[in-house]
């Protein structure tokens, strides 16, 4: 697994051959034998047989839902990434090592750690912002590299560190959130939101947003995620709705909520006050598709009354999101939430960069990620990354619960700050 002179083809070059092979440019046909390749200036050489990178998502705890779904994003972009270097004639493959990291920081670092004990340093994850910001101070200092396919924290949005992040940071989502809200006609915003570094950061840029914007936002309510029940907090949040609805009406307020699977157990405790559902409630694309809430009677019934609405990162549409989504549907049995692309893609910018330098070494990949995700095109869409290593531009997409279902119902466009519902 040593490195070596670069492969010579040059990132043009091997995004033609990309193209070419799974319809990057627009074509899901595959080559024909007359297809020319570029050609290069010497034979591949450099690496050679199983080359590992590390992933660490959550596959138990809060997050697991969807930290599963991520994880065969990964799994699939290795088969597919692989394919490609067979058809290339390439002496090596990836093998992807995977990680739990349960949802718990403490837990990410003894894994991040564990893998890099075994000599991998580049990895795929981890999805949250706390993971991130519990082991970043290790990945920085042991030159180790993160590509997270959904960290989106602005406090993590740092130049020349060791992540990189497929999705923007929630400044952008922040600003899609209290669009949406105003666009509703939404007057006063309760926010209520899990207490850590995720939480915080888009709480304080959806209600700044909003403000901004003219709307009046409460103090809200910042919740202990590690909380087996949450009585005290929804019986405060009834306090503030009702204060609210007789001052303004209950079709001016509304709430936000922030969190991740405790929604449901949020909801359930929030069904008891008969105030609670009288008003709309949103959130964020970590609530998006969360399967949970709508295969709970209790959960649906209250998401249907305050007709839960949501934002979440869109992915461009083109043949790979396409072929993805079909086949991550099919594995999983259900559509799965948008950050499966951004996971398949990750994996295809690392093994890109490894494909360009011919080498594993961190600081040389690190160097080249961001050419390598500026001329990529995958699942997602375009990849280019900001001066922080986040995705620099996205839309979100707008999903609700209606008729006891998650249903696409529009789109934000950050270009001119709109929304479109269909």
């Amino acid at each position: 697994m040593g490195s070596g002179k670069k492969i010579g083809i040059g990132i043009a070059g091997i995004l033609i051959v990309i193209g070419i092979a799974f319809g990057v440019l627009g074509s899901d046909t595959a080559p024909t034998e007359t297809s020319e390749l570029p050609a290069t200036e010497e034979e591949i050489s450099g690496l050679s047989g199983e080359v590992k990178i590390g992933l660490i998502l959550p596959l138990t705890g809060d997050l697991a839902t969807h930290g599963l779904e991520n994880l065969e994003g990964s799994k699939y972009g290795v088969v597919e990434f692989n394919k490609h270097l067979e058809e290339i004639d390439a002496p090596w493959h990836l093998k992807m090592v995977s990680e739990d990291s349960a949802t718990s920081p403490v837990i990410a670092l003894e894994k991040l750690s564990a893998l890099n004990a075994k000599g991998i340093g580049i990895i795929v994850g981890p999805e949250t912002s706390s993971n991130i910001r519990n082991i970043k101070g290790y990945s920085d200092s042991n030159n180790m590299l993160l590509v997270s396919c959904c960290s989106s924290a602005p406090a993590l949005a740092i130049p020349n560190d060791s992540v990189f992040r497929l999705v923007p940071d929630d400044t952008n989502q922040g600003t899609a959130i209290a669009k949406l809200i105003q666009h509703e006609g939404i007057e006063v915003l309760i926010p209520v939101w899990r207490g850590d570094t995720w939480g915080d950061g888009i709480s304080e840029a959806s209600t700044g947003s909003f403000v901004d914007r003219g709307g009046i936002t409460d103090e809200g309510i910042r919740y202990n995620p590690e909380s087996p029940e949450f009585s005290a907090s929804t019986s405060l949040l009834a306090k503030k709705v009702q204060e609210y609805v007789d001052e303004y009406g209950a079709d001016k307020v509304a709430i936000l909520f922030l969190g991740f699977a405790e929604i449901l157990q949020f909801t359930q405790s929030a069904s008891e006050h008969d105030i609670l559902d009288d008003v709309r409630w949103f959130g964020p694309g970590a609530n998006t598709k969360e399967h949970r809430l709508i295969d709970d009677p209790i959960g649906l019934e209250f998401s249907t009354n305050v007709q839960f609405t949501t934002v979440q990162f869109a992915a461009s549409k083109n043949p790979i999101y396409d072929r993805v989504q079909a086949h991550l549907t099919e594995t999983l049995g259900t559509e799965p939430n948008t950050f499966v692309h951004s996971s398949y893609d990750a994996v295809w910018i690392i093994g890109l960069a490894m494909l360009e330098t011919q080498s594993t070494d961190v600081s040389t990949i690190k160097a080249i990620i961001p050419e390598i995700a500026e001329n990529y095109s995958g699942a997602i869409g375009p990849t280019k990354l900001n001066e922080a290593g986040d995705l620099a531009q996205a839309d979100y997409e707008v999903w609700g619960i209606r008729g006891g279902e998650w249903v696409l119902l529009g789109k934000y466009t950050q270009s001119d700050d709109s929304v479109t519902l269909l």
